[in-house]
């Protein structure tokens, strides 16, 4: 073994232990952070509220107003917050609108903020949950986000003990691609039928999200071996498998201690989670974890072309 290799070892070592290690004391936060919230009021009052809950320590929530209860209740039903207050000055009670789907923690810590804020002023507060989990659970939603990630990591270690790390020429690299993306479209159409079945949502959703997590996630493994040969499939794992541990608790990412929560929206795991309980709960995936998987799968063809010119030069 090299020196190189030596030193990519034991960077890679080190990378998977203090992973374990933040991992061994990660636990739920005691507040979200930066949690989007809507207000409906009139605009004194909401602008009141929204400065009372800016002001709040730690800035648990990220408070916006809106301009009807309509509104406040979609952006809850589209996912785009994850709850909505909609004041009414007749009386002395207001509706919280939440969804169940983003988990009852998450629910629990925005009630008990709205709650706190809303004494102040002697007014109660009326739950409604807009969005269950009767019809799937959000374990099984979960469970169909990482299927896709670890099969296009089991993908990419077959291809390597058919073919070694390396291909060892351009034409074979291509070969490696394009097995790569039809096993994506095979295995995403049987994964969208099971989603389907199991009451997740649409075929053709689940079909294309479970295609490009699985090819993103192959891609980026065959990457990092293009760079650190055999050990590339070590740095995938702790990218692909430790890093995702977190979710596997169910905990909504906005719960998740930091650099979690800051860094899992911007994994394949965190953007695969996203696209899912879009598409079970919240009528179609966004376009955001979308692009994130873009640009996941656009730098691992350019870190593998990078990689073959390092090797020819």
């Amino acid at each position: 073994m090299g020196r190189s290799q030596v030193v990519a070892a034991v960077a890679l070592g080190a990378l998977q232990l203090l992973v374990l290690i933040s991992l061994a004391f990660a636990g739920p936060t005691e507040q979200p952070q930066d949690a989007p919230i809507r207000i409906n009021a009139p605009d004194v009052v909401s602008t009141f509220l929204i400065d009372r809950v800016e002001a709040l320590p730690g800035h648990p929530l990220n408070a916006q107003a809106l301009s009807t209860p309509a509104a406040a209740r979609r952006s809850v039903e589209q996912g785009r917050s994850v709850a909505a207050v909609v004041v009414d000055l007749k009386g002395e009670q207001d509706t919280l609108y939440v969804a169940g789907a983003n988990g009852a923690a998450l629910n629990r810590e925005v009630l008990e903020i709205v709650e706190e804020v809303e004494a102040q002023f002697g007014r109660g507060v009326v739950v409604r949950d807009l969005v269950d989990t009767q019809a799937v659970g959000r374990r099984t939603v979960h469970v169909l986000a990482g299927v896709p990630v670890v099969l296009g990591f089991i993908v990419a270690v077959m291809i390597t003990w058919l073919g070694g790390p390396v291909p060892r020429t351009l034409r074979a690299g291509a070969r490696r691609i394009a097995a790569v993306a039809a096993i994506a479209v095979v295995g995403g159409g049987v994964f969208g039928g099971l989603a389907h079945a199991l009451g997740a949502g649409e075929v053709v959703t689940w079909w294309f999200l479970a295609a490009v997590v699985l090819q993103v996630c192959a891609m980026t493994t065959l990457a990092l071996e293009s760079v650190f040969g055999v050990m590339g499939i070590g740095a995938a794992s702790a990218l692909f498998v430790l890093t995702a541990a977190p979710l596997l608790r169910l905990t909504h990412p906005l719960l998740l201690p930091e650099p979690w929560a800051t860094l899992t929206p911007w994994l394949p795991h965190g953007a695969s989670l996203e696209m899912a309980t879009g598409e079970a709960y919240f009528g179609g995936p966004d376009l955001r974890p979308l692009l994130v998987l873009a640009v996941w799968g656009a730098l691992a063809v350019v870190t593998m072309i990078d990689a073959r010119r390092e090797r020819e030069s």
